[in-house]
């Protein structure tokens, strides 16, 4: 009975999808033997449809990485991707690239009241403001994304505050003072105050301007804190400049055991495709649509170098 209906399903597919069923029998047959026994082997403790989800899961990532750093790298490309209207609004959807760990809570486009409430609810505390934020100057802000994690080191909850910007925008102390003030609003107002909370404030650019450079690369700190301060009963709170390379070569990282055990090295247009059927509704026009193939000459002639 179960053969028959194993039968009965590879007819339909063929019937119904021939050319992809053509393609995954014929791959199938080419297996190895100790492929074929890896394979039956994964059978007995999980299913394929799994297996299958979890590979996805991985060419996706790999591709929008592919994609990720030809948006705010190329030069005919990043001057076309807002930070508003493209870059966030992309991110939110893939906020795994600045880590797995931080899917215990996330917010974007928060004030600084709405983050205050987001930090107590994630430490357990009635979220509720008696009042609301400001910073030190008096002015409200508000944040791009803000993520949390329960970290099993020293039991700690981590916030990862991010703060966006266009890839034609470099970084100068001018937008990494807004980060280093709203540190500030937490370091100063007792209602954040907790001392199993860890804070780090990231300015994630492009480029970095020359001025900038080397109170990122003081003697005896990491690469990149812009400002930590010395002693601070309540909490761990730091400022952070980072850099698109840094951060796509730590992600990268993340997935390199993974994307050598499936062989896949994904080509720009690959990452193009992902990128317009995953985010088609938040890319520049520019970019929505694949360019057309060029069309041999009736001739069979070639153009002649220029």
């Amino acid at each position: 009975m179960k053969k028959r209906l194993t039968l009965s399903l590879l007819q339909n597919s063929l019937r119904h999808n021939p050319d992809q069923m053509v393609e995954i029998l014929e791959k199938v047959l080419r297996m190895s033997g100790d492929d074929v026994s890896h394979l039956h082997g994964l059978l007995q403790q999980t299913s394929l449809s799994s297996i299958i989800r979890a590979s996805s899961i991985v060419t996706a990532r790999l591709q929008f990485l592919t994609v990720l750093e030809h948006l705010v790298f190329d030069e005919e490309t990043y001057g076309l991707v807002g930070e508003r209207d493209h870059l966030h609004k992309i991110l939110e959807r893939e906020l795994w690239v600045f880590g797995e760990e931080y899917n215990m809570m996330r917010s974007s486009e928060i004030g600084l009241t709405r983050m205050l409430e987001h930090h107590r609810r994630a430490i357990g505390w009635d979220p509720t403001p008696d009042g609301p934020v400001y910073q030190l100057s008096g002015r409200r802000g508000r944040v791009d994304l803000m993520l949390s994690a329960n970290s099993t080191e020293h039991d700690r909850v981590r916030h990862l505050v991010i703060e966006l910007k266009a890839p034609d925008v470099d970084a100068d102390r001018d937008q990494a003072n807004q980060l280093d003030d709203y540190m500030q609003t937490v370091l100063n107002d007792p209602r954040f105050a907790n001392i199993d909370t860890t804070w780090d404030f990231y300015l994630v650019v492009r480029n970095i301007k020359d001025r900038l450079k080397p109170q990122l690369r003081q003697a005896g700190q990491p690469e990149g804190l812009y400002s930590q301060p010395t002693s601070y009963e309540h909490a761990k709170v730091r400022v952070w400049v980072r850099t698109w390379s840094e951060i796509l070569r730590e992600a990268k990282q993340r997935l390199e055991f993974v994307k050598s055990g499936i062989e896949h090295n994904p080509s720009l247009e690959q990452a193009l495709d992902y990128l317009r059927s995953r985010h088609g509704d938040l890319i520049p026009d520019q970019l929505r649509h694949a360019p057309p193939l060029p069309q041999p000459r009736p001739d069979g002639a070639h153009d002649a170098a220029v």
